[in-house]
């Protein structure tokens, strides 16, 4: 009699083990939804099959936009002031469809952090699509606009190894900056700079700006040393980059957190 009761427990407790991993492996691909516990998350498949009910937000800065996005987002960058006034705009507070949020994927909090807001703002509706704008190209190329072509190309998509190449440390970069080729541009915006590095020949030339030239081939010739706040906005100027044949072109690591 204890022996059966021991292995249906044992059984009940394997079952209940089985059910459980598919769980906490979703979690531990998500590591930041145990720091908001209150939300709701919609994966890439009900995303879909939502699409054209759901208010997609985009809350990316204007460069990750313009470089990719889902097709019908709407772009309310969390960083604005203004930002729950234009969503108000872009969706009423009540309205019966789903809200979803999203930025650049697993580690990404802006998409957390505009739906708990919205959520205290008194939207209904509030999601998060924590898998991000990769996981959704990947899966709806379709549904995506890269560098401004719909469906989007998936080989165009830049791996980490790819833009991991094109780092360089802080001596490396300061060493290459004195040569007579280099062109060394600084990507932030003025009030970005509490920071200036002293490294020879550095402009300012803010993304926005920068891509237009590069666009318009300036610097093709040149070694090309760009670096950024913290390392992360450069990867999106890569893009611009490769879509213009730039290759003499090369990335501060950690951006000026790394001259401090």
């Amino acid at each position: 009699m204890m022996k059966a009761t021991l292995q249906r427990t044992i059984f009940a407790l394997t079952c209940l083990l089985l059910l459980s991993t598919p769980l906490l492996a979703a979690e531990e691909g998500f590591p930041l939804r145990k720091k908001y516990p209150s939300l709701q998350f919609i994966s890439t498949n009900d995303l879909k099959s939502q699409y054209d009910k759901a208010a997609i937000i985009d809350v990316r800065s204007k460069i990750e936009y313009d470089v990719i996005h889902i097709n019908k987002a709407a772009h309310l960058p969390m960083a604005v002031k203004t930002f729950t006034t234009d969503l108000e705009k872009a969706r009423q507070k009540s309205a019966p469809s789903p809200l979803v949020f999203y930025c650049n994927g697993h580690t990404c909090e802006k998409s957390y952090e505009a739906a708990e807001l919205a959520t205290k703002s008194g939207f209904k509706g509030v999601t998060v699509y924590d898998a991000g704008i990769f996981d959704w190209a990947k899966a709806n190329p379709d549904k995506t606009t890269l560098l401004g072509k719909t469906p989007a190309d998936k080989e165009k998509l830049i791996p980490k190894s790819t833009f991991a190449k094109k780092l360089i440390g802080y001596d490396d970069f300061k060493s290459k900056a004195a040569k007579p080729n280099a062109v060394v541009v600084d990507i932030r915006e003025p009030i970005q700079r509490d920071v200036i590095p002293q490294i020879q020949g550095l402009r300012n030339i803010p993304s926005d700006r920068m891509v237009d030239l590069i666009n318009k081939g300036e610097f093709k010739n040149k070694q090309l040393l760009i670096l950024d706040a913290v390392g992360k906005q450069v990867e999106w100027l890569q893009y611009y980059l490769e879509a213009k044949g730039y290759s003499n072109y090369l990335f501060l690591e950690k951006g000026v957190l790394s001259a401090k």
